[in-house]
């Protein structure tokens, strides 16, 4: 399991869909809010940067569909 990759979710807040939320998956704890998708997904990103081991982020829109990965 130590080369396992993790994946990082970028999307809306359920409760009052307000801020934006980056969680990894098979979680259900928020990593940390944000005002726009655009701050979570840079925040998201440099998390996968810093690990450097082949991490990525799934995008997904105001409808919860994932956008981009």
């Amino acid at each position: 399991m130590a080369d396992a990759k993790t994946c990082y979710h970028v999307s809306k807040r359920e409760n009052d869909g307000r801020e934006w939320k980056v969680f990894i998956q098979g979680s259900t704890k928020v990593i940390k809010l944000f005002p726009t998708q655009a701050e979570a997904l840079e925040y998201a990103k440099q998390l996968c940067k810093n690990k450097n081991d082949g991490s990525y982020v799934m995008l997904h829109g105001l409808d919860g569909k994932i956008r981009k990965y």
